[in-house]
């Protein structure tokens, strides 16, 4: 009986290799591999050579023993690896091609896959757009929903944990090893950012807590390990290539999904949309099932895809179906440098509509509803109804968090044969009834032609004229032509999402039917979200935006059931008078960008048609109040920053535990500080317009070490002068500077040599016309209104007047480098010892030369330097 093996513990089987199994050439000229053998490799196992190195694979197996006795029993030399969570799971290495074939024949092997893969990060954040995602209007609307109470992991590569924006929501940051990556950082500031450093660093959630796990490994994390810190999101912004399979991966985040219905899944679709898939049904069709990694082709999770800024799907976002025909992904987001933003904003937004639900119910909801909400509240892009570029549509934060804060929606379950109705009664006017059925699936077996196991239906059924209507389907026949046809009606047998959707629905009651169609065991539970959609309204700006004047601003508005042709205006505030924006902008667009009048105030915007006006709440135009440090002093901090119009008054902000929380309120553009009265190292201000708080500026760090207490810089102009010493001095403010002084060391005290009475300037130039000849120690000193004394660091300047010469340090130990001052860029130098004998010649040059005294014996030397105009000079030097 073999021995029982743990974690990560390897064994060895010490015996010969006996291949079986006869070469490939000689099997492709007798007999085809049995079909059971080849369904059992991965797909692209299944294009290996001959020639191929032996490998490491992993496998699923029926019984971990009966596996081992056949392991010993072929005589196999190999290492086998166990995992802990997946028992039947094992990475076996060392495997030959010719192995391969003998393992995949083997009765007690199940499946055959890859082991992990070299994971990539989804390209780099370029920009973030939460207009197109309608994030602002979502936390403008939900202003306690931001994330309290949560958290999210992390899966790609270590994030910076002392990053601002994360700060005290790590968890259990001494565990994030390994390299900071920028990408990994950015997608946790997307997902949590508080803004600690500016509003470019605010995320979908403010408060939600943060972890790490790593994309080394590509199996799902241990689901204790989330479970136990509360992590209910995990996002994945990486791929490995393009994989259109069911492998073992993807069963594994099913059956994780399963077990733990509460846990979400989001992955980028990837950045290979111009790619082909090589293997499989949809194999060599260019921008076709072309998803970067076989995990995502699971049933339970979210994959999402990209939008440019032009609000198309991005000719690099990876798209479906995926290997049987399933809807992949399932949602597109703003990313304008890829998928990896894509991704993380819906993570964001999942975090949201969970926190909402538990702040009603008191506990998460279902992964299945959540992923519902998101589907059902997205906004249609691209061709009408599903596809595969953009799955059900475009993410809507403020849709999917209405949807739950309303309970349009229904948890239950069926078992086969049996039915679950829900009714919803529609008023006149909805432009859109929409409703979306979402169920996580058990796993399917890795080599299944299809992964879907239970099998609902969704009917949406007219009470009073008994007109039904079933889910839009997709054609998955494997030609472009077929794969880009409009969704048809008809019953799913491919997905666990269906969704079905009405135009301008007449009035009355509906009907939503769930069957379970096949449901081979038990009963399968289900969540159902329906939106009935109407009126027109503004999505951004909101009443606390602030937009930047004098630049490009984007607008968004839900259209509704208006239509056609409108006008848009602003009017600021005070004012009766409307400026026009824009005539005949296209309300079906949804969107425009203003470029705002150069000016600082509230405003509001309309949009006019046939006597109908649609007002905006009162926003903000306001630049970014940068601030600056005057000085940053042992005692006080001295803070300003550029006066805006209308503004009446500005806050000052510090970081504390975790957020930016008021310091204090000032009419002035100048604060002091004592330091007595920070918490923080961080602090930024925001301007008040006419009564509202503007957006604050990047916030500015005061540790003493970063910046100067009135001192910027002093430095010497020249380290050797022949005449006069020459300083720059730079401040950082003159505010209550009294006098600038020059001050040289004498005797062991300091002199002034040179006063600078203080103006607007902040650039000072302090000379010394008289300086000593030889080495000279200077500092620059500054003396305030309340009598309070500045230094500057100490600079040396070495004065050489004509046929001046003098060598340090002196004595100088044997060995050591003697620096001589001299007027002349260049001289001859000998030194002679005490006989007069000279023992070393060398030319020099460079306002201090260097001279070696390696190799002299101790004594009394004298050096004779020549310089360039002939003129020979002397001096002493004495080594000890």
């Amino acid at each position: 009986m073999p021995p029982r093996y743990k974690l990560k513990q390897t064994f060895w089987i010490p015996v010969l290799c006996l291949l079986t199994l006869l070469p490939l050439q000689s099997q492709a000229q007798q007999a085809p591999l049995p079909q059971q053998v080849i369904r059992k490799l991965a797909p692209h196992l299944q294009q290996f050579r001959q020639t191929t190195p032996p490998a490491s694979y992993r496998i699923q197996v029926s019984s971990k023993k009966a596996f081992y006795t056949w392991l010993q029993q072929q005589q196999l030399n190999a290492t086998v690896r166990e995992s802990d969570q997946h028992s039947n799971t094992l990475l076996i290495t060392g495997i030959k091609p010719a192995q391969l074939l003998q393992l995949a024949a083997s009765p007690e092997v199940l499946y055959v896959d890859k082991p992990n893969r070299r994971a990539v990060e989804e390209l780099e954040l370029k920009d973030t757009d939460y207009v197109v995602n309608n994030i602002y209007a979502a936390q403008a609307a939900f202003r306690d929903i931001a994330g309290q109470g949560m958290a999210v992991s992390v899966k790609e590569s270590a994030f910076d944990p002392a990053d601002i924006d994360l700060q005290g929501r790590v968890i259990n940051p001494q565990s994030v090893t390994g390299n900071r990556s920028p990408h990994a950082t950015t997608m946790a500031t997307l997902i949590a950012g508080a803004g600690n450093t500016g509003p470019n660093g605010i995320g979908v959630t403010q408060h939600a807590l943060v972890a790490h796990s790593s994309f080394e490994e590509l199996f799902p994390d241990n689901s204790e390990a989330l479970l136990s810190q509360g992590i209910s999101v995990q996002n994945h912004s990486y791929g490995v290539g393009v994989e259109n399979y069911y492998g073992l991966e993807a069963q594994a985040y099913d059956q994780q999904s399963y077990q733990h219905p509460g846990l979400l899944h989001v992955f980028s679709s990837g950045n290979s949309g111009d790619k082909a898939e090589t293997s499989g049904t949809y194999a060599n069709l260019p921008g076709i099932a072309n998803l970067t990694g076989q995990f995502k082709i699971s049933k339970n999770t979210l994959s999402v895809g990209a939008l440019d800024p032009d609000g198309q799907v991005g000719v690099r976002s990876s798209r479906g179906p995926a290997y049987d025909g399933r809807i992949k992904p399932e949602l597109v987001a703003h990313g304008a440098a890829g998928t990896s933003e894509s991704a993380a904003m819906v993570s964001g937004i999942a975090l949201l509509v969970q926190q909402l639900y538990k702040a009603q119910h008191g506990a998460l909801p279902p992964a299945s509803l959540v992923k519902a909400a998101l589907i059902n509240s997205a906004e249609d892009t691209g061709k009408p109804g599903p596809d595969f570029s953009s799955g059900y549509g475009n993410a809507d934060a403020l849709g999917a968090l209405r949807s739950i804060q309303a309970q349009r929606f229904k948890l239950d379950a069926v078992a086969a044969g049996q039915s679950s109705t829900f009714q919803v009664i529609v008023p006149a006017g909805i432009q859109r009834l929409k409703a979306t059925l979402v169920w996580h699936d058990p796993e399917a077996e890795p080599n299944a032609e299809q992964a879907l196991v239970n099998d609902l239906d969704l009917v949406l059924r007219h009470t009073s004229s008994g007109k039904s209507w079933q889910p839009w389907v997709l054609s998955t026949f494997p030609h472009p032509d077929s794969l880009q046809q409009p969704a048809r009606r008809r019953p799913d047998r491919l997905n666990n999402v269906e969704q079905i959707t009405i135009e301008a629905p007449a009035a009355g009651t509906y009907t939503l039917q769930v069957s379970g169609f096949r449901v081979p065991k038990g009963v399968q539970e289900f969540s159902l979200v329906y939106e009935l959609e109407q009126g027109m309204e503004w999505l951004y700006p909101v009443a606390t935006s602030t937009l930047v004047p004098g630049q490009a601003n984007r607008l968004a508005w839900h259209a509704g059931t208006s239509a056609g042709a409108a006008t848009l205006q602003y009017r600021l505030h005070g004012s009766d008078t409307w400026h026009t924006i824009a005539e005949g902008i296209d309300l079906s667009q949804g969107s425009y960008t203003w470029q705002t009048p150069d000016t600082v105030a509230r405003a509001q915007l309309r949009l006019l048609r046939e006597g109908i006006a649609l007002q905006t709440e009162a926003f903000i135009l306001a630049r970014p109040a940068d601030v600056r440090i005057g000085f940053n002093c042992e005692e006080q901090v001295m803070l300003h920053w550029a006066k805006q119009p209308n503004a009446q008054e500005y806050q000052l902000f510090q970081l504390g535990a975790t957020h930016l929380e008021p310091l204090l309120q000032t009419a002035d553009t100048l604060a002091m500080i004592n330091r007595s009265a920070l918490q923080g190292t961080y602090l930024a201000v925001a301007p008040v317009i006419q009564g509202s708080q503007a957006s604050y500026g990047r916030s500015i760090s005061v540790q003493a070490e970063t910046s100067p207490c009135y001192i910027s810089s002093f430095q010497p102009q020249q380290l050797v002068t022949p005449d006069m010493a020459r300083f720059s001095l730079s401040l950082s403010t003159t505010y209550q500077l009294a006098n600038v002084r020059l001050e040289r060391l004498d005797n062991g005290n300091f002199k002034t040599v040179h006063t600078g009475t203080p103006s607007s300037s902040l650039q000072y130039q302090l000379i010394d016309k008289a300086p000593i000849p030889g080495r000279n120690v200077y500092r620059a000193s500054l003396t305030t209104g309340d009598g309070k004394t500045i230094y500057s660091q100490e600079e040396t300047v070495i004065y050489t007047p004509q046929n001046f010469v003098q060598a340090y340090p002196n004595p100088v130990a044997t060995g050591e480098t003697v620096f001589v001052a001299v007027e002349s860029e260049t001289v001859q130098v000998q030194v002679i010892d005490r006989l007069g004998r000279p023992v070393r010649e060398s030319q020099e040059t460079g306002m201090l030369k260097e001279l070696q005294t390696k190799g002299l014996l101790p004594g009394l030397y004298i050096l004779r330097l020549t310089t360039e105009k002939g003129a020979v000079l002397s001096s002493k030097m004495v080594v000890q």
